[in-house]
């Protein structure tokens, strides 16, 4: 079924337009939700999921579907930021106990953009845990240590041709699963 299709039967029939598009998308919301919420109760994590496909009914109108953006980026997105929600109301509660503490932060410290920057490194993390080897080994030498090809090349036994093409398809799937998880839209780049 395609986006149009989906959306017409949103229209026409809104129960049964929810539940295809739970069923089509649901799973990779649920993915999306408990990588940003990993260390939550999975009642809280449930409760996500939900509240994504209610923003999706409740701003449905907004939605335009064109060349740029397609449905499964559009709900993939109010997924992450309906957990980033999640997680920040959480990290207020969580600011006051440290205030009560009288916690000191070196001036100009974020806290939100730190917290953020972890999330996104806990996902990177994961998509390259899932990566077989060589090309684990060829991306991290590369982006983690900085070594150019040739020396990558050298390390593991391949021809620089093998390790740029590895570095080629691997940006490429993880630019998959970064949209997959809610990271980035379908036109990062």
């Amino acid at each position: 079924m395609k986006d149009e299709e989906l959306l017409e039967i949103l229209n026409r029939s809104p129960e049964r337009g929810l539940r295809e598009l739970m069923n089509r998308y649901g799973g990779a919301v649920a993915t999306i939700c408990k990588n940003f919420l990993y260390d939550f109760p999975e009642s809280d994590i449930e409760e996500t999921i939900a509240d994504t496909f209610i923003r999706f009914w409740e701003n449905r109108e907004q939605f335009q579907l064109d060349a740029k953006y397609s449905l499964k980026s559009y709900i993939y997105a109010i997924a992450r930021n309906a957990a980033r929600d999640r997680r920040r109301k959480e990290r207020k509660a969580d600011i006051f106990s440290l205030e009560e503490l009288q916690l000191d932060l070196p001036a100009g410290y974020d806290l939100e953009e730190e917290i953020q920057r972890k999330e996104y490194e806990a996902i990177l993390h994961t998509c390259l845990e899932q990566m077989r080897e060589p090309d684990k080994s060829v991306f991290l030498y590369r982006y983690f240590y900085g070594y150019p090809v040739r020396t990558i090349a050298a390390k593991l036994s391949l021809t620089a041709k093998q390790v740029e093409n590895i570095l080629y398809r691997g940006k490429e799937k993880l630019r998959m699963d970064l949209i997959e998880r809610g990271v980035c839209y379908e036109s990062c780049r």
